[in-house]
């Protein structure tokens, strides 16, 4: 990794130099606004040439008086397309479905003009659709002479049995050049709406599938060597919900400007997705070529964006795919690649990843369970096991923590570690959390009732659960419908989540802390909590984590840590709980610096609600008064 790091700031000859920005990028984002205005001078010059033919013509089947409404109608027809729905103006059939009407609204009035026996009109009709039809300049020239042969041999006939040029046909010739030129361009604006994205001007998904078609077919993808690159922006949701979807439209134009200057002239870029980019590389000598490319871009979206006054870092995930003849199919491509970006994030991101075929294999795993984590939830399969917390001094079990475990009926307990992460992500997390709160209260009723009347639970809050807007509501309504008194749950946070957004965390908090409920800080001492707002924050309760007391037995700065975080409880009068306590020794430590609580395999492991009653009915004095609760901060004592 350090080479291919060190290879990005060398010259490298195998890159190439950096392309110019194309034309076709800024004529491909021409605004819907500028079609609409197209089309209207397209209608507009229909009814300039349609009038002068009515007007002038001496065989008119029609008075003038209807021929004025005709052109009125024309013009109407005109300001129509002002109004007409997107969909419509943009849709790649729009501008033939146009020239077909045209051509018959054309056809009837040249009929009422009393003309219609002039060969010259032959012309008249075929220039509109066959120019319109065209794809190719060569087709068009191809096209334009034949039209203009048949006109030319029309008009001789005419001189050669009138003796004489009509004016108005000599006229009528360049206004068709003019209609025929501007069909063509609509259909190109068409066409390039279709297939680009009109942010950027880079190809769309469509386009871009469309080019990996065209030139990875065969074996000619081996024999010239290509890669697909797949690249996610990090955060870019973050940024666009911050600073507004203009802010976001600027950061957008301004990666695929920096990713251009990255790439060479025989290197095609598209844009995917919301924010997600791909690159097709051509001729590459070895793979190590596609990720020192990958390198640069990282290191090219290093450097911050300066927009609207704001200063904004962006970092980006990379997924790489080697093309070969096996895997020349487009969709395959941006699917193995885009597995490969999805390993990148997992594994940090600001990174890229190589695709190997066995990342198709996670990724379909984690698609199967996620599926599963779906039918669990309806089966109620997610369920709480209990660890109990101890007092130290008297082994009395003073409360229980829920945590989540999954009962899979197929695969037996499935690990939190497995699936909570996979839950965060998907927002599955919510539900999960409100059904562990629901059953792990009318478990801890179903105790009291049994005679463990001072027995608390604590459940624990992801950070996704924290920032539901009605949090607070629906603990509120779970206790009520259960019947539980607030001061027997514990909801614990841990320190990031509570300073992702601090002083709304705080309101939260304060709202939590209103209904009665106790508050604790888990795996304290990882995060990055501010002492001003440790002292504001209505928590009763410090947990310090596992990693100190695992260590406390051979290092001293653990040890002093330890005595720290006591010593402020102390002070702030919150209680403290160890935990990850599996010895006597760590026990014994513990109770000498201060420490009056603790949780580990020391005193068991998380067990279901079945076996944490069998615990309970066998434990010394299990659910003994807990220390009193001050109601004046709403902080615990530290005993």
């Amino acid at each position: 990794m350090a080479i291919l790091s060190k290879a990005v700031h060398s010259p490298d000859r195998t890159l190439g130099p950096q392309p110019v920005v194309s034309d076709v990028a800024a004529e491909s984002a021409l605004p819907l606004s500028h079609l609409r205005t197209s089309f209207v001078q397209l209608q507009a010059l229909v009814t300039l040439v349609l009038s002068y033919q009515l007007l002038f013509s001496p065989n008119a089947l029609i008075s003038w008086e209807a021929e004025t409404t005709l052109i009125l109608g024309l013009l109407l027809f005109c300001g129509m397309l002002i109004i007409l729905p997107a969909r419509l103006i943009s849709a790649e059939w729009f501008p033939g479905v146009l020239a077909v009407l045209d051509t018959g609204i054309i056809s009837g009035l040249i009929y009422l003009s009393g003309s219609a026996g002039s060969d010259l009109y032959l012309a008249y009709f075929v220039i509109i659709l066959i120019v319109t039809a065209s794809r190719t300049a060569t087709q068009m020239v191809v096209f334009l002479t034949l039209v203009t042969a048949i006109y030319g041999w029309a008009l001789y006939k005419e001189i050669d049995d009138t003796g004489h040029v009509l004016e108005h046909h000599l006229i009528r010739i360049p206004l068709l050049l003019v209609m025929a030129v501007f069909y063509r361009r609509t259909a190109e604006s068409v066409q390039l709406l279709s297939n680009y994205d009109p942010l950027t001007g880079l190809p769309n998904r469509r386009q871009f599938v469309r080019m990996i078609g065209q030139q990875c077919g065969g074996h000619r993808s081996a024999e010239r060597g290509r890669a697909l690159l797949v690249l996610n922006l990090n955060s870019f949701k973050l940024i666009n919900d911050t600073l507004g979807h203009v802010v976001g439209d600027q950061l957008l134009k301004a990666v695929a400007s920096r990713l251009k200057e990255c790439l060479r002239p025989t290197d095609t870029i598209a844009r995917l997705g919301a924010d997600e980019f791909s690159v097709l590389l051509d001729r590459i000598s070895a793979p190590d070529v596609a990720a020192r490319l990958a390198q640069r871009i990282l290191d090219a979206l290093t450097p911050p964006f300066t927009l609207a006054g704001h200063e904004v870092f962006v970092t980006a995930s990379i997924g790489i795919v080697i093309i070969s003849p096996e895997n020349g199919d487009a969709g395959s491509l941006i699917k193995d690649a885009g597995a490969a970006m999805s390993r990148a994030k997992e594994r940090g991101k600001n990174s890229y990843e190589i695709y190997s075929p066995g990342m198709n294999a996670c990724a379909y795993e984690r698609l199967v369970l996620e599926s599963r984590l779906h039918k669990a939830l309806e089966r109620d399969e997610i369920v709480p096991y209990y660890q109990p917390l101890v007092h130290l001094a008297s082994r009395h079990i003073i409360g229980v923590e829920a945590l989540a475990r999954w009962k899979d009926p197929d695969s037996g307990l499935v690990q939190p570690a497995k699936f909570i992460p996979l839950a965060e992500e998907t927002g599955l997390i919510v539900q999960i959390g409100e059904s562990i709160l629901r059953q792990s209260c009318r478990q801890l009723r179903a105790w009291h009732q049994a005679g463990y009347s001072s027995l608390h639970v604590s459940v624990n809050l992801s950070a996704r659960q924290f920032r539901e807007p009605r949090l607070a509501s629906t603990i509120a309504d779970v206790l009520a419908e259960i019947g539980l008194e607030p001061g027997y749950l514990d909801l614990e946070l841990t320190e990031t989540c509570i300073m992702q957004d601090a002083e709304a965390a705080l309101q939260a908090l304060g709202q939590l802390k209103a209904m009665g409920v106790r508050i604790s800080i888990d795996d304290f001492g990882t995060g990055y909590s501010s002492l001003i707002y440790l002292r504001r924050f209505p928590i009763d309760t410090l947990k310090i984590d596992r990693a100190f007391t695992l260590d406390m037995m051979n290092s001293a700065d653990a040890q002093a840590i330890i005595a720290a975080v006591i010593a402020m409880a102390e002070a702030l009068k919150l209680q403290v709980i160890a935990e990850g306590v599996e010895t006597e020794a760590q026990i014994d430590l513990l109770q000498k610096q201060g420490c009056r609580h603790a949780q580990g395999y020391a005193f068991g492991k998380p067990v279901s609600a079945e076996d944490m009653t069998e615990v309970l009915r066998t434990w010394p004095a299990a659910g003994e008064p807990r220390p009193p609760v001050s109601s004046g901060t709403g902080r615990g004592q530290t005993a």
